[in-house]
C-alpha cells in the first residue's frame, strides 16, 4: 500500500467519523462538509441532497428529548486513485431519540452506508449515499442508569462538553 493510498483511506475515514459528530452535535456545517455540493443522499426517509439532508436531520433531532448517537464500526474501503473515487460500505449502530404520541422514546438501529466518494480538489467527500437498515428496534426501554447523574450530559452543539474542547484545538 502507497503512502497516498494510505491518506486517501484516513480521509475517507474521518469523513465517516465527521458525519457521526455532524448528527449527533446537531451541526450543519459540519455535515455540510462531508458532502460534496451536489451529493444525493438516501436515507430512507428522505432523498436529495447531502446539503438538504444535513439541514433536515439536524432540524428533525432537534425536536428529541435525548442525544443520538452513530457508531462506525466495519469499514471497507474500495479505493480507485487513478479515477479518484471510492465505494466504501461502513457498518453503523445507532441510538435515536424520537418522540412518539405518548413518550420520549430511543430506537436501536444496526445498518450501513453504502457510499460513493471522489476526491476534489484533492479533498474526499461523499458523492452518494445509500443507507440500508439491517435491524431496528422500536425501543431501547428500560428506566435510566440512576449514576448518570454524577456525570456531564451530551448536549446538542454548544450545550455538549465537547464543543468547548474542541474550539481550541
Amino acid at each position: 500500500m502507497t503512502v497516498d493510498e494510505l491518506l486517501a483511506r484516513e480521509q475517507i475515514r474521518d469523513v465517516l467519523y465527521r458525519y457521526c459528530r455532524g448528527v449527533d452535535r446537531g451541526d450543519v456545517g459540519l455535515l455540510k462538509s462531508v458532502y460534496h455540493t451536489d451529493a444525493l443522499d438516501d436515507h430512507g426517509t428522505f432523498q436529495g441532497s447531502g446539503h438538504d439532508f444535513a439541514r433536515y436531520i439536524v432540524e428533525n433531532m432537534d425536536g428529541a428529548a435525548n442525544g443520538a448517537q452513530h457508531h462506525i464500526t466495519n469499514v471497507l474501503i474500495e479505493l480507485n486513485l487513478a479515477a479518484l473515487s471510492a465505494q466504501v460500505e461502513s457498518y453503523f449502530i445507532a441510538f435515536h431519540p424520537y418522540t412518539d404520541a405518548s413518550s420520549s422514546r430511543v430506537a436501536f438501529v444496526g445498518g450501513r452506508y453504502l457510499d460513493r466518494f471522489e476526491a476534489r480538489a484533492g479533498e474526499w467527500k461523499i458523492a452518494d449515499r445509500r443507507v440500508v437498515l439491517d435491524w431496528a428496534r422500536d425501543d431501547l426501554s428500560g428506566n435510566e442508569w440512576p449514576a448518570i447523574a454524577n456525570f456531564r450530559r451530551g448536549g446538542r452543539r454548544e450545550a455538549d462538553p465537547s464543543s468547548e474542547l474542541l474550539e481550541t484545538l
